[in-house]
């Protein structure tokens, strides 16, 4: 009989509905258990999203002009959140600016524009120089730059960094057609509107493509067309031409290196913070000759938008001006009165503004507010 009492209360409590201490309990733990599977879902999907870190080995000529040293090589910047930086005074609200942040670096480009505390419409990045396959198939470029958000610029080699290779081979046409397979590929993967910087810095002595007198000018400018007919004729392209030649003096006039307005989109240069610049300032720089105001005024002259295809500054180990804060402020403010197509920011390697090697250059970057929110080449040209 006792047996049987006991055994009736244990029945009676297994089917007694949850109190509401007991409910409260269980919806908890259900809840702690949804949190850590969100928390394992978001790990698992940034783990997916980051880049491999093996690639070809960049193309990416370092800031030039032919005097300035290029930067050692080093590992992408660190893409983790940095501390918010209180926005000081705007001094150039109307600068759209780019930013090279490392070969396939879409994250580290993205990092950037959350250090410049500005949208940042444009990213560079150099294809693969060292054969021809690399210029003509830049598949692994592309596989990580798809899909960013960003507007690609494109440094394209003009020859490859191989034996046997000539402007004056190229100026005949019998390279063409590896541009035409560029150009194909470009559009097939979503990249029909790219910026073409093609054969940058052709007075750098370092590059294939080096122009050391007038002959090879006239080389250099025949194949520079060839090359622009051929990517130009494959359906659905949408590609602006960049041609970029750097400042100060050279074994020959940039006007000879020009290829003409029906072949070039863009007239771009370079502003680096290096031996060139330091002790003198800004303005004795931007108005030597061949300097920034140079091409400023040649762009305007043929009815171009002007670009900085690189800007930044310099180690001061590196014959640079270290952490100098006025530079950046100087550029911004002479670039916010050129209505620039664009402004690439060197972030990469022992030159990278941000990452906390040039703490006061790179709170000045701050100052760029909205950069790209007005179309850049709404304003480009003044008629």
């Amino acid at each position: 009989m006792n047996i049987g009492r006991r055994w009736r209360a244990i029945r009676r409590r297994a089917v007694r509905p949850f109190g509401p201490t007991r409910l409260l309990g269980s919806l908890s733990l259900l809840a702690a258990l949804g949190v850590a599977v969100w928390l394992l879902t978001l790990v698992v999907s940034e783990n997916a999203l980051t880049p491999a870190a093996a690639g070809p080995p960049s193309t990416a000529t370092p800031p030039a002009t032919r005097t300035t040293p290029a930067p050692r090589a080093s590992t992408a910047p660190s893409t983790a959140p940095r501390t918010p930086t209180t926005k000081p005074k705007v001094v150039a609200p109307t600068v759209p600016l780019g930013v090279y942040a490392g070969p396939g670096a879409p994250l580290a480009a993205s990092a950037f524009s959350a250090d410049a505390g500005a949208p940042v419409p444009y990213a560079f990045d150099y294809i693969d120089g060292s054969t021809w396959a690399g210029i003509s198939n830049p598949s692994w470029f592309l596989q990580r730059w798809n899909g960013s958000g960003f507007r690609m610029i494109w440094g394209v080699p003009m020859l490859p960094k191989t034996a046997g290779v000539s402007l004056a081979t190229g100026a005949t046409g019998a390279y063409n057609a590896y541009f035409d397979a560029l150009a194909q590929t470009l559009v097939a993967n979503g990249q029909a509107n790219s910026v073409i910087v093609l054969a940058w810095d052709p007075q750098d002595t370092s590059l294939p493509w080096y122009v050391g007198n007038s002959a090879d000018a006239v080389q250099y400018v025949a194949y520079w067309r060839a090359i622009v007919t051929t990517m130009r004729s494959v359906p659905g392209e949408q590609f602006q031409f960049v041609w970029d030649s750097a400042t100060g003096p050279a074994d020959v006039l940039p006007s000879a290196l020009y290829p003409g307005n029906n072949y070039v989109d863009v007239v771009a240069t370079d502003a680096f913070d290096d031996d060139s610049l330091v002790g003198s300032g800004w303005n004795a720089f931007t108005t030597t000759p061949y300097g920034p105001d140079w091409y400023s005024t040649f762009a305007l002259r043929h009815a171009k938008p002007l670009m900085i295809a690189k800007w930044g500054v310099v180690p001061s180990s590196e014959q640079g001006g270290g952490d100098n804060a006025a530079f950046v402020d100087q550029f911004l403010r002479w670039a916010d009165g050129q209505h620039l197509f664009a402004a690439i920011t060197w972030d990469y390697g022992t030159w990278a503004v941000t990452g906390g090697t040039f703490p006061k250059a790179e709170a000045a970057l701050h100052t760029v507010d909205e950069a790209g929110a007005i179309a850049p080449e709404a304003k480009a040209i003044e008629t």
